[in-house]
């Protein structure tokens, strides 16, 4: 499973906004058709990673941000793919 730190602020978000927890994030990254993007385009100081990702215990992809810092990385938030995320994780597993 991924070596993920999860601060409670950021589970009580993720859960409160999306209804995603840490464990359903974690299967994402654990996906081994996961996408990643490193560093996140989105991020603005470079030091987060966005995985997109399969839930099994969801049934569904996420998205999910986790954050580089000191050699650790730390959960940030995961919420439910949109279209766009959808089209480009199937894409790569057909390609």
């Amino acid at each position: 499973m991924a070596d993920i730190e999860w601060d409670p602020e950021a589970v009580a978000h993720m859960w409160e906004r999306h209804g995603v927890t840490p464990d359903e994030a974690e299967e994402a990254i654990d996906d081994s058709d996961a996408l990643l993007r490193c560093p996140d385009p989105a991020s603005r100081s470079g030091k987060s990673d966005r995985y997109v990702g399969w839930s099994d215990t969801r049934g569904e992809l996420l998205v999910v941000i986790v954050v580089r810092h000191e050699g650790r990385r730390y959960g940030g938030n995961a919420w439910p793919a949109n279209d766009a995320y959808r089209k480009l994780y199937e894409g790569r597993r057909e390609g």
